[in-house]
């Protein structure tokens, strides 16, 4: 796993719940597939894509940059992340994440870093690059820089696995093997 990311941003303010990540309408009753949910990710918070298929993804973004309480208000759901996902985001920064959003996310191997101050420093179409491991954070866009809580090393062997798991998995058929 590459622990240097980087991508395109949207920025989005405080509190976008779990709801305004994949509307509850859009959630299937065959599972949690990524491909189908990531069809409406956004789709009631970014003018312009609703009912648009990908239209998300279509925009280029794979970088979120949050404000406090991301993907709060679902519990334990799992349909926001798969969202975000299945439209191409590779890695969310906020100022605070709900704990079952935050939990969520690593459990699905989606990187996130918490990072007060980070609203400030970042808009949309800005590019970005962090280091997992370091927690440091540029804006390419501008020069800024801030730093952010880094992911421990058990929690980058989980994402680099695939999510809990594939990670839990590949323990069993080691032990197995």
């Amino acid at each position: 796993m590459n622990k240097i990311m980087s991508g395109t941003v949207w920025t989005c303010g405080d509190n976008v719940s779990t709801y305004q990540i994949i509307a509850k309408k859009r959630w299937t009753l065959t599972g949690v597939d990524q491909e189908v949910l990531g069809k409406w990710a956004f789709e009631e918070v970014v003018e312009g894509i609703e009912n648009v298929p990908f239209g998300f993804r279509e925009l280029g973004y794979s970088v979120i940059v949050a404000g406090h309480d991301f993907c709060g208000g679902g519990k334990s759901i799992e349909h926001p992340i798969a969202a975000m996902q299945g439209a191409n985001v590779q890695l969310i920064l906020a100022e605070s994440f709900s704990r079952y959003g935050f939990r969520n996310a690593i459990n699905r191997a989606l990187p996130v870093i918490t990072c007060p101050g980070i609203s400030q420093v970042f808009k949309t179409g800005d590019q970005l690059e962090a280091n997992l491991s370091t927690g440091e954070i540029r804006n390419l866009s501008t020069g800024q820089r801030i730093s952010g809580i880094p992911l421990p090393d058990h929690i980058l062997k989980l994402i680099s696995a695939g999510g809990l798991l594939k990670y839990c998995c590949g323990i069993l058929q080691q032990k197995n093997g």
